[in-house]
């Protein structure tokens, strides 16, 4: 049997897909509880709480950039820059990453038509 060119459709065998739902089940699971079991007994160092306070802005700021890297706009970016502003006002405020991404998204959304 070839593993590296199996192709994996709905003519499969019924054992093939459970083996491969087994496998990917299994996976997840190992890559979700094997730090917290090996870094159980450990003390939290300065570098790990930095990160735990400050990932959610951390992954913002990525995500700002990832989407106004390829954006495209007639109003000279006035939609993109206050959807910006909107977000990063949310989040000062409030410190919630979801409640300032959803909020910041809705606003770009009703902004975004209208321009």
């Amino acid at each position: 049997m070839d593993l590296i060119n199996l192709k994996i459709d709905s003519n499969s065998s019924l054992w093939l897909l459970l083996c491969v739902m087994v496998v990917a089940g299994v996976a997840t699971f190992l890559t979700r509880a094997l730090p917290y079991f090996f870094l159980k007994n450990k003390s939290q160092n300065k570098t790990l709480i930095y990160l735990e306070k400050n990932s959610a802005l951390f992954v913002m700021v990525i995500l700002v950039f990832y989407a106004l890297k390829t954006t495209d706009s007639n109003s000279y970016y006035v939609v993109e820059i206050l959807s910006v502003l909107v977000c990063l006002i949310m989040q000062i405020r409030f410190k919630n990453a979801l409640l300032s991404i959803a909020i910041s998204t809705i606003f770009y959304m009703i902004l975004g038509r209208g321009f």
